[in-house]
Formats: structure tokens, sequence, C-alpha cells
């Protein structure tokens, strides 16, 4: 099966090899044109060093990326390619990144350092794939296997044991025995990694379809990552396939944390998760338990705390873990959709017109949410003489 290259790619390894360099590109595009996936994100590799690809894209914009590890980005019409020189690395002391790097003219020294034999294949239209340590049998064997020795990779790089979960989530692979005994063996070297790159994987992780059988097979390395929680008890599978990313994570401190809602916020504060998804969580845990989302004016109710995308959540994470059912998500659902209003702008009085009737102070806001619970029980239509003949009765 043969890559469709974009034409910036294509452009890009031609001109090397008319400069006498060869040319690949290496890696996930790679793999995932011999898996059936499309390929969007092409990293190009070359014998080339930095020096010399900047020479033979002299009239090109590049900026230096990544110039300690030979990597320079080739920027053509806006869009932006890394060229990464074929190198050695040197000793890893941070258990993340090569003490310093050689450029070899030798390939295979180049892909012998990659982390999975799967990401080790390249390729390019003249000499078509390259594939020095059987990747091309894994991705048939659906395996996810590391390059050499597998503690070897590890110590080099601890994010790689993550990667290696990832890859098994997003892609439906197995790890092999050697690879898995290794990653679980070293997996406290995890602990050397930034918290931000272990969420990133951590995120792909369990968005992916194959998360649940990922967790559960390897739930000492996601207990590493995630030591909040105080075991790894999981909800249905299939349930949880059906659910997205966020319902999925809160899942997991629902189920396995005591005060879930502390636990959450201490582990996104850590992995520097944006607010917005931190809030979000937060709010959910906190209204889990007390929400009544089995009858309309429950829901209403609910609606009225925290909104709609927040109400959602709870009722979805409540079916997701087996305390509600999806008649519960339904009723939430149909309360958006209804129409009754749920908040204070949406009555057809405000302030003035409840001061009209004489009330001053907090008596006109205790007043307007008097006012909207009537509406959300069905007691009393919106409509503006209904709500005032209402207030009338109740407060005079």
């Amino acid at each position: 099966m043969d890559i469709r290259l974009t034409e910036g790619v294509k452009l890009i390894l031609d001109r090397l090899y008319e400069q006498g360099y060869r040319a690949d590109v290496v890696g996930g595009a790679v793999r995932d044109a011999l898996i059936g996936r499309p390929s969007f994100d092409f990293d190009i590799t070359t014998e080339a060093t930095p020096d010399e690809v900047k020479s033979v894209f002299a009239d090109c914009k590049i900026v230096d990326t990544g110039i300690k590890h030979g990597t320079v980005t080739l920027v053509l019409d806006g869009v932006g390619y890394e060229i990464t020189t074929w190198r050695v690395d040197g000793d890893y002391h941070d258990s993340r990144h090569p003490d310093a790097v050689s450029f070899t003219r030798s390939l295979s020294e180049d892909l012998a350092r990659r982390d999975f034999t799967v990401n080790a294949i390249c390729y390019n239209e003249r000499d078509g794939y390259t594939d020095i340590f059987g990747g091309v049998d894994d991705i048939r064997a659906k395996v996810i296997r590391a390059v050499g020795e597998p503690e070897r990779r590890f110590r080099e790089d601890a994010l790689r044991i993550m990667r290696a979960v990832r890859f098994s989530s997003q892609l439906g692979f197995s790890i092999e025995e050697h690879t898995a005994l290794a990653a679980t063996k070293l997996r406290s070297l995890l602990l050397n990694v930034s918290d931000e790159r272990i969420y990133v994987e951590l995120k792909k992780l369990l968005s992916a379809d194959g998360a649940h059988e990922v967790l559960s097979s390897y739930p000492e390395i996601i207990l590493t990552v995630l030591p909040e929680l105080d075991g790894l008890k999981l909800p249905d599978r299939e349930l949880f396939i059906s659910m997205d990313y966020k319902t999925r994570l809160l899942s997991l401190f629902l189920l396995n944390a005591k005060d879930a809602r502390e636990r959450f916020s201490s582990a996104m504060q850590r992995l520097k998760t944006d607010s917005a998804h931190r809030v979000y969580g937060e709010s959910v845990l906190s209204h889990y338990k007390n929400a009544d989302t089995g009858t309309r004016y429950g829901a209403l109710k609910l609606l009225s705390s925290v909104g709609p995308e927040v109400a959602l959540g709870v009722a979805a994470l409540g079916v997701l873990v087996g305390e509600k059912t999806k008649l519960d998500l339904e009723i939430i659902e149909d309360a958006i959709a209804s129409g009754i209003p749920y908040t204070l702008s949406e009555l057809k009085v405000g302030g003035n017109d409840i001061a009209a009737l004489g009330l001053r102070g907090p008596e006109i806001g205790k007043a307007l949410l008097s006012l909207l619970d009537a509406v959300m029980s069905g007691e009393c239509v919106n409509e503006r003489d209904a709500l005032l003949g209402l207030c009338q009765k109740d407060f005079h």
C-alpha cells in the first residue's frame, strides 16, 4: 500500500533526493497508512544535516524548532514540515531526553532509537517501505512491541510507557509480553515525566475505543499517573464505550475515590488541565449525589442551578456508573427542549414589575425565585399577568 503524500511532502523528499540526500516519511503517518487510517501529520527524516537541509531549501523559510536534536521546520505555503536528521541518541539521565545526539549517515541506526516497531517504518516513493524491525508484521498481528530491548527504551524515555498503553487503546493492539512486563516494572519512572505530557497521553488513552481493555489490563500504570485514585474499579464496558472522555474520567473518581470531587480537583490541578475542564468536573461531582434527575421538576431545578452542560453530565455519569438510567438523561434533554423557563432571565416579569407591586430589596429577589419555582413546578404559566397575580397573592 502506497501512502498518499501531500504535495508539500513530495516536494521536500524530491528536492532532497535531487541533491543527493535520502529522505523518508516516518512514524505515525506510515503506521496509519498501513493500518488503513488516514494520514495527516507527516514527519520527515533525512540523512542531510540541519545545515545541509537549510542549504537545499535556501529559498524557503526555515525555523530551528528543535535544532539541538536535529529538527528544523520548513514552511511552505504557510504549512510547517518538521525535518529531522538521522541521529544516534546519547545517554539519558532524566528518563525523558537524551543528554546529547550525534548525526549519522545510517538509516538503521536512526530507526533503532525509536520507540515501537510500528513507528519505526519509513517510506518514500523511490525506495518504498523500509522496515528493519518487523513493524509491518506487528501491524498485521496488531501488536505494540518495543524496538530492541524494552527496558532500555523505557529507561531512555519513560513517557513511552504511557505511549504504549495509549497506542494499545487507540489502535486496539495488544502489547507484546516483554514490552508489557517492562512497562509495568518501570512504571515509577513516569514520576520523572512532566504532568502536562502525562495528561496528553492519558486523555488520548481514555478517549479511545480500547480504553476499557487497557485500564483493565494495566491498572498499575494508570494508578501511577492517577495516584488520587484508591483503586481502579471500572464501569460496565459497553456503557463506558458509549460515553465521552469527560464522563469516563469522572467515573474513575466517583468509583475509586472517597472524596471524589476533592480528589478530582487535586488531580486536575496537578496535571495542569484547563480550568474549564476542572470546574466542569468539580460541578458535576458536587451536584451528583443530591440531583433529582428522575422527574421533570427535578431536572428543571438542576438546570436552574448548574445549567445544561453540567446537568447532562450529572445524568450521564449516573448512567455510566449504574446509579441512573437512560430515562434520567432523556428527562434532562426533554426539560431543555420543553421551553419551560429555568432561569430568571426567561421569566415574563422582572425586578421592576415586582417593585411596582410594592416589594423592596431582598423581597424582590425572593419573589422572582418563588415565581420561577412555580413555573418549573407547573403551578403557574410563564405569562406576565399570571405571574404578577401569583406574586400579589403570595407576598401580600
